[in-house]
């Protein structure tokens, strides 16, 4: 077998070859992360380009209704002057450009008092997103965690926690192994198991899945709103519990996820039932998760999208319910992704949930 194509396949191959196979978390956090030249590191993966498109690259309508919903939090909660406002996994900045644009037409204090602080691990990325919002660089930062502070947090997170990552457990005569990852000259990167473990709880199926960095991640945000209050809202693609969730993704086609590690999308369904729990857990009260296309239609899509069509011509009309089918609709996103919220203890319940 030849070299390996990239420096993330060639450290990898070290790793294994120096102590053994490695756990898919392993793997997928230096494809996406630990070194320079891995995937969100180094590549552009957003929009018609790259490798997939997200809800903000569709219609502003869906950064705009996130930004509503965040700021009628705001309101509810005494419209605080200091308030932190986070988004997790900015991409390209599209998302926080489209809740800062409404928040200036409908929620002026909100927007002059509001920290924005981006959550970004990709120097590039980091670097698109100053570019897009840089009539807001008065209020906005970038930092690798959650910020400090005694202030309430809004806090968004699109598309963020499927791409950390996942331990794979598989059924194997009766017991769970974790699936790990070899390598050989003969076969590549494959498959291999590990010992047997024991469940806490009995999951369903033949394919068992956790992430410990998600349910850090959420343990830590509930925290925050436990101690300050605020409004997190939580939007991903779900896994289903039994099966696999892990997928490659290249040039919006599905891809072989143990080859090309670094130049594909290394990505897994979210346990929103965990994410709840971790929460919860650390004091905060959660809410759904509701499906997508739910979600949307409660905080009033169709009717943005029809003050909208009532300004387009022809062929924006076309864009613009194309949009709406595919944020809202069970054979687009309406579905497959849900939306989770989670608040402080004492907040009220957050706009678009029951």
């Amino acid at each position: 077998m030849s070299d390996p194509a990239s420096p993330v396949e060639a450290l990898a191959r070290r790793i294994i070859e120096a102590q053994g196979p490695i756990s898919l978390a392993a793997l997928m956090r230096l494809a996406n992360a630990g070194l320079p030249e891995s995937y969100y590191q180094a590549q552009q993966p957003f929009g018609g380009a790259g490798d997939f498109v997200t809800a903000p690259e569709i219609s502003q309508m869906f950064g705009e209704l996130l930004g509503l919903a965040l700021a009628d939090h705001w309101h509810n909660i005494g419209e605080p002057q200091a308030v932190d406002v986070t988004e997790l996994g900015p991409g390209r900045g599209l998302l926080m450009a489209d809740v800062l644009r409404i928040w200036q037409r409908s929620a002026p204090s909100l927007y002059r008092h509001g920290a924005v602080t981006m959550i970004e691990a990709s120097p590039a990325l980091a670097q698109a997103q100053a570019e897009r919002l840089a009539r807001h660089t008065h209020s906005v930062s970038w930092a690798r965690d959650l910020p400090p502070g005694s202030a309430p947090i809004l806090l968004l997170a699109n598309e963020f926690f499927d791409g950390l990552p996942i331990q794979q457990f598989l059924r194997v005569d009766g017991g769970w192994r974790e699936r790990l990852v070899n390598w050989d000259a003969d076969r590549g990167f494959h498959d291999a198991l590990g010992p047997v473990v024991t469940a806490a709880v009995e999951p369903e199926g033949d394919v068992w899945e956790q992430s410990p960095d998600s349910l850090d991640w959420a343990s830590r945000i509930g925290k925050r709103l436990a101690e300050r209050g605020g409004l997190a809202l939580i939007v991903d693609y779900a896994s289903r519990p039994g099966e696999s969730s892990l997928r490659g993704i290249s040039r919006h086609r599905r891809a072989e996820p143990l080859q090309g590690l670094g130049q594909i999308d290394l990505s897994a369904g979210v346990d929103f039932a965990a994410l709840a729990g971790a929460a919860e857990a650390a004091g905060a009260k959660t809410y759904g998760p509701l499906g997508q296309g739910a979600y949307l239609r409660s905080l009033g899509i169709e009717a943005r999208h029809a003050q909208l069509v009532g300004k387009a011509n022809l062929a924006q009309k076309r864009e613009l319910d194309a949009a709406l089918h595919r944020l809202t609709d069970a054979s687009g996103m309406g579905e497959s992704f849900r939306v989770l919220a989670l608040t402080g203890p004492a907040d009220p319940t957050p706009a678009g949930f029951p």
